[in-house]
Formats: structure tokens, C-alpha cells, sequence
């Protein structure tokens, strides 16, 4: 605009200084119409563009729905049952158990794959521990088998055969979880533990295995995905590990009970039946026992 001012003040003194015609003056204005569009030209060639940067996709990444945290249920305890395993027992710390043993008791073996309740057919015998210097009870089959353990009479469990499902795996590992299927419904063992130690050992078999040392145990039960229920909670283990013992149904209620090995040392030997019929929510703690033969 300022070349375009700049000519048109040439132009005129132009005019004024030869005093042009007319007819001039149109070529005048002819030319100075060409100048500025030739102005407006250059103008233009010379406005600034705004840079247009490539615009820029938000990438969403597409993450799995989470699923919703499962309830926990703590563990359900309601002692109905007296058991017995069969072995030695400190006269000084299970006389009173020993005392409730009768002709009415039961059975509960498993022979050739099949578990039955029997009436017990069993014997009683006492002797001294030369290692504790104590006197100890005792009480084993006189039949051929010996039970997984004796029971006293109740309401709970009746005697003849008891369905039950083929034990997946031992010992119950953490991060192996085990499924039962019975009765159209799924049954998940799941354990969970801290590792503090693992080594080679082997069993009565000459096989060789890996035996692992947990602490902090957790075995939880897991009914159709609904919700996970404690079990177990055991704070350590020297040498043993937990074992499953029986996966059926014992109480005649169409679910599945469980009995354990849940034995924390090597020299204790612990027993807990596990029920479904009348619990709140699973199952629950029926029956234990607990045997320490420490020197």
C-alpha cells in the first residue's frame, strides 16, 4: 500500500507540472490502474500463510476390563465330630479323648480306591515312650486296614460307601490351583504363600522330588466363582506340606467335604475334616486332631 501511495502522488505532479489534457490523463489512469493491480499482486503473493501442523490422533490403548474382586469369607469352625487317628498319643495330653472311645464308634478307610464308614473294629493299647519316659494310648484297626481315622457316633455321618472324586495333585502347592467338578458345581483349591527355601529329596518310592518351604500359607475355596473362603492358614512348615486326604461327599448333602493332612511338622500329625451340610457358607471345621510325638 505504501509503493501504491507513492504513485499516485507521482502521477499528480505529473499533471501539475506539464498541465496534460484530457485525453493524456486517461492514459494516465489507464497505467496507473495496471500499477496497482500489479501492487495488489505482490501484496498478496507476500501475505504470511499460517502453518497448518498434521493433527494429532490420541491413541487409546485398550486395556481388559478388570474383573471385580471376589469376597472373602474367613474360616468357618463348628466342632461336631471326635476323631481319632490311628497311632500313639501322650496319655497325659489325649487321655480325655481316649475316653470317649465305645463300641458305637466308627471307621472312615479307604481300601482299593473305594471310602466307606464301617462300624470301628479297633484296639486299645497303652505303653511307655522310651524317647518322653511318658506313658502313651494307642489305638489301631484289628481288620487288615487302617482307617484314615476313627470317629464317634453322630448324626452327621452315616456308615456305607461315600462318593468320591480322584485327588489331582500333591501336595497342594501355591499357584497350582485344583478343580472339582461335582453335582454341577466347580470347586477351586487355591493356595497362596511366600517361598523361603526349596531342595531335593526322596520319598518311600526312591523317587526323587522337590520339596518347597512356605511360610505365610493360605488355602482358600472357591464354589462356582462366587467367592473365596480361608481354609487353612498355616504360618509355617518344616518339612512337611499340606496333603488331601479325601475330596467327596461324606456327609450325604450332594457337596463336597474335604479331609486334610495339614500337618506343620514333621514330628506333629494333624487331621481336619472339613463339612458342607449346615454351613453358613462352604464349609467348615468338623472334626480335628492333633498329634505332637516330639522327642
Amino acid at each position: 500500500m505504501k509503493r501504491l501511495s507513492t504513485l499516485v502522488v507521482f502521477f499528480f505532479d505529473l499533471k501539475c507540472k506539464y498541465n496534460r489534457p484530457i485525453y493524456d490523463m486517461k492514459k494516465t489512469l489507464f497505467i496507473f490502474t495496471l500499477l496497482a493491480l500489479v501492487g495488489c499482486k505482490e501484496t498478496k503473493e507476500k501475505e504470511v500463510i499460517p502453518e497448518v501442523k498434521p493433527s494429532t490422533e490420541e491413541v487409546v490403548t485398550a486395556t481388559e476390563e478388570e474383573k471385580p474382586a471376589l469376597t472373602i469369607y474367613g474360616k468357618e469352625e463348628n466342632i461336631i465330630l471326635d476323631i481319632l487317628i490311628p497311632r500313639y498319643y501322650d496319655k497325659d495330653f489325649h487321655q480325655e479323648e481316649f475316653n470317649k472311645v465305645n463300641d458305637k464308634w466308627l471307621a472312615f478307610e479307604e481300601k482299593k480306591g473305594l471310602f466307606q464308614v464301617i462300624k470301628a473294629d479297633y484296639a486299645i493299647s497303652e505303653e511307655m515312650n522310651e524317647c518322653t519316659e511318658s506313658e502313651q494310648l494307642g489305638i489301631f484297626s484289628t481288620g487288615p486296614v487302617e482307617p484314615i481315622f476313627f470317629l464317634g457316633p453322630n448324626a452327621m455321618i452315616k456308615k456305607g460307601a461315600k462318593t468320591a472324586l480322584n485327588i489331582k495333585e500333591q501336595p497342594l502347592w501355591p499357584d497350582a490351583p485344583q478343580e472339582y467338578l461335582f453335582n454341577g458345581k466347580q470347586y477351586i483349591l487355591r493356595a497362596e504363600g511366600e517361598q523361603v527355601d526349596s531342595y531335593d529329596y526322596t520319598d518311600d518310592s526312591g523317587k526323587t522330588k522337590k520339596y518347597k518351604k512356605f511360610k505365610d500359607y493360605k488355602l482358600y475355596l472357591t464354589v462356582n466363582g462366587e467367592a473365596e473362603q480361608v481354609i487353612l492358614d498355616i504360618p509355617s512348615f518344616n518339612d512337611t506340606f499340606v496333603q488331601l486326604l479325601f475330596v467327596g461327599d461324606l456327609d450325604g448333602d450332594g457337596n463336597l467335604d474335604f479331609v486334610f493332612d495339614a500337618s506343620p511338622e514333621y514330628e506333629i500329625q494333624s487331621v481336619e475334616v472339613y463339612l458342607s451340610k449346615g454351613a453358613q457358607h462352604f464349609i467348615y471345621l468338623a472334626g480335628a486332631i492333633s498329634v505332637d510325638f516330639s522327642c
